[in-house]
């Protein structure tokens, strides 16, 4: 039996790790997704700047076309004085002049408006950017880093299974019995075996009598941490 309990004692060890990958591959994906939200809200601010920026930008482009166009209308009607050849031809196109001026001007004087708002949005984004250019450089080298793991994490949980049948199949060989009492439990955070460490159990801390030290010494029989239920192991370490 003894022996059989420090067998188990190592296959516990591999469990732990298996249990501590699995709990790994689960919990990645909820902090990826944890530091892009955090890149998220550090954006946030940059938001409504930024939307502005577009738009004064997207206004911008509108108008230089209108500019574009009017200014092209000017030219052509300025060239046409050329070939009147009366005064009412002649006032009548000087209208259409002054209206293409007047448009010129009035697309000109809105294209600045449209200025003065890129700038103001532009002073905004720039006061946030370098906030959220760190939040953003953090939080994406921790999801690379995690994606890192995650893509390597099946391989290592597949390397300790491998790990963990043959410790199973050492338990097995010595004490089949042993083996099912070991595996029908439920152990907190994988913890289903410990050895005694400092006179306590090794899972919970729970400070053992004596004569319960004395029967996981001789390891004749299964014994159970009163506190936690943990199977107890003596690897003859000091106490």
């Amino acid at each position: 039996m003894k022996e059989g309990l420090l067998q188990l004692l190592k296959l516990q060890e591999v469990d732990k790790k298996l249990f501590d990958l699995e709990e790994a591959q689960k919990k990645y994906p909820d902090e990826i997704n944890l530091c892009r939200s955090e890149i998220a809200k550090a954006w946030a601010p940059l938001a409504e700047p930024d939307a502005e920026r577009m738009e004064a930008e997207k206004e911008q482009r509108r108008l230089e076309r209108e500019i574009e166009s009017a200014k092209a209308d000017l030219r052509e009607r300025e060239a046409r004085f050329a070939v009147v050849t009366t005064n009412k031809e002649y006032a009548a196109l000087q209208v259409e002049v002054d209206i293409c001026k007047e448009t010129i001007a009035k697309y000109e004087a809105q294209q600045l408006k449209e200025i003065e708002k890129l700038e103001r949005a532009q002073k905004k984004i720039e006061e946030k950017q370098g906030e959220f250019e760190k939040t953003r450089e953090e939080q994406q080298e921790r999801i690379d880093e995690l994606e890192g793991l995650l893509g390597t994490m099946q391989e290592q949980i597949d390397e300790v299974a491998a790990q963990r049948r043959m410790a199973a199949e050492d338990v097995k060989r010595i004490n089949a019995r042993l083996l099912q009492i070991y595996e029908r439990r439920q152990g907190r955070r994988g913890i289903r075996v410990a050895a005694i460490h400092k006179k306590a159990c090794g899972a919970c801390y729970y400070q053992m009598p004596a004569q319960m030290l004395n029967e996981v010494r001789s390891g004749d029989r299964v014994i159970n941490c009163e506190s936690c239920g943990t199977i107890m192991v003596w690897n003859e370490q000091p106490v």
